[in-house]
Parts: structure tokens; C-alpha cells; sequence
């Protein structure tokens, strides 16, 4: 599966935003809104085998491995996260 890249790039490294939100109460961001204008949350979790993710409404994923990208590798064609990638970005660049 060929994955297009958020353009621009972030400015912000997945570590720096899972960090960040691990600072949160309830490790937990809640006054986010997509690009499209839809208010959402943003949770630090970690996978049973030790995988820092991102966790998004509808039950998306970041994983280290899809920061930067449109797209994750979750499903056979990912889950969009670009609306959620780019809120959270500007979040962390902003703290």
C-alpha cells in the first residue's frame, strides 16, 4: 500500500506528541478539531507487547511508524488520521 506523506511535514515528532499528551490529566487531550471542524480527543495508550500509540475517535491509531502520514496501516487500505495528525501537531508545537 503506497501512503502520501502530510505535506507540509510536521513539525512535531510522534515522541514529542505521545510525550506530551502523557503530561495530560488522564493522559488525554479533549479541545481538538479536525481539519474538517469535528471536535475530538486524543489519548497517549500503549499496546499489550509495549507499542506507543496515538488513540483517535472510531477506535484510529497512530503508531510511530504513521506519523507523517495521510494514512496508517491499520485495515487493508489504513485508516485516515491526516485530519487528526495535523490538529495534534500544531497542539504540541504550540506548548
Amino acid at each position: 500500500m503506497s501512503r502520501r506523506q502530510m505535506s507540509p511535514p510536521p513539525q512535531c515528532s510522534f515522541a514529542e506528541v505521545y510525550n506530551a499528551l502523557k503530561r495530560m490529566p488522564n493522559q488525554q487531550v479533549d479541545s481538538l478539531i479536525t481539519t474538517g471542524g469535528v471536535k475530538f480527543s486524543a489519548k497517549a495508550g500503549l499496546t499489550r507487547d509495549g507499542r506507543e500509540y496515538i488513540g483517535l475517535p472510531h477506535g484510529n491509531r497512530i503508531y510511530q511508524d504513521d506519523w507523517g502520514f495521510m494514512t496508517n496501516r491499520m485495515g487493508e487500505d489504513g485508516q485516515r488520521i491526516g485530519h487528526y495528525a495535523r490538529p495534534l501537531d500544531e497542539w504540541c508545537s504550540d506548548l
